[in-house]
């Protein structure tokens, strides 16, 4: 747990809030720190979230684990601006046109039209995919892959993860662009990864790296350490703590007590869930949770405190 708590800059009012089981509950979020929502399961934290988002539609942005984009011609290198950048520099190398180096243009293989597999139709069952056997899944023509950069042909470069591509390129703009993905803890993705094979946890954390540079804004995570290592909860916790010193408020509907005792506010929900539950149990900082003596959360969080 901090030393201290930072203050808030200002605050949001959720007024009367009875979706679902809320019992109408109002609360006063301050702006400009982070903020836990915390509460048994079913106790109705994302029916508060959708009251905050209902009352103040143009002033929040959910940022939830749905999937980045359905495309699968969509890449981490194409979300984060960078394949643009790669294409120009192997164009520039080699003294040819950049849509070459596009598989969705001129330098995709003919076969499975730059997608590196083929779709087969498995009738009632699923669909299964084949690696395309002409280009090997490589995604483009066989001549295309002549042509190298630093010793690298285009479909090396696009195996290659974020950590490696970070050591490969020494442009600042390349560099700059794959940083952010390796603060939000991606360094170990591919940039060639399509966007539909990502994880829930991972499209949230890309939608991430994509904000580090706002300032103002009020952003709503729900559970975004679900399923992450303990080493990966320390990286979002820096994650989110820089998204609020850049001037951000972050709400994270939480279990993890870690992510609680390192908020600068807690909103705790209960006291149990469904009809049980939907009251306001507790608000202030982690050390003012701890003295509430109805809160499940502060029961657990004493202990934690007490283990560390």
């Amino acid at each position: 747990m901090p030393s201290q708590f930072r203050k808030g800059s200002g605050s949001l009012s959720i007024v009367n809030a009875s979706t679902h089981n809320l019992k109408n509950v109002s609360v006063v979020i301050p702006t400009g720190v982070l903020v836990a929502l915390t509460g048994v399961s079913g106790s109705g934290k994302s029916s508060l979230v959708e009251e905050v988002c209902e009352q103040n539609p143009n002033k929040v942005i959910l940022v939830d684990q749905s999937a980045v984009g359905a495309n699968q011609r969509g890449c981490i290198a194409t979300y984060t601006g960078t394949f643009d950048l790669i294409r120009k520099l192997f164009a520039q190398e080699n003294s040819v046109s950049a849509s070459l180096f596009s598989y969705n243009s001129t330098g995709a293989c003919d076969e499975c039209k730059g997608l590196g597999h083929m779709d087969i139709d498995m009738n009632f069952l699923g669909d299964i995919k084949i690696k395309c056997p002409k280009c090997d899944g490589k995604r483009y023509m066989s001549e295309v892959l002549k042509y190298l950069y630093n010793g690298k042909s285009i479909d090396q470069v696009l195996e290659s993860t974020v950590e490696e591509a970070l050591t490969f390129f020494s442009q600042k703009e390349i560099k700059d662009k794959l940083g952010m993905l390796a603060e939000v803890g991606l360094d170990y993705i591919e940039l060639g990864q399509s966007l539909d094979t990502l994880s829930g946890g991972e499209s949230q954390r890309l939608k991430l790296a994509s904000r580090l540079q706002s300032k103002g804004e009020f952003y709503i995570l729900d559970e975004p350490t679900s399923g992450l290592h303990f080493a990966d909860i320390e990286k979002l916790l820096n994650l989110l703590n820089r998204l609020v010193d850049n001037g951000n408020t972050v709400l994270v509907v939480e279990h993890n007590l870690k992510v609680i005792s390192s908020s600068d506010w807690v909103i705790d929900l209960g006291l149990e869930g469904g009809d049980k539950g939907g009251e306001l149990i507790a608000q202030g900082t982690p050390n003012d949770i701890l003295g509430c003596e109805r809160s499940y959360t502060a029961k657990y969080l004493k202990g934690a405190i007490k283990g560390e």
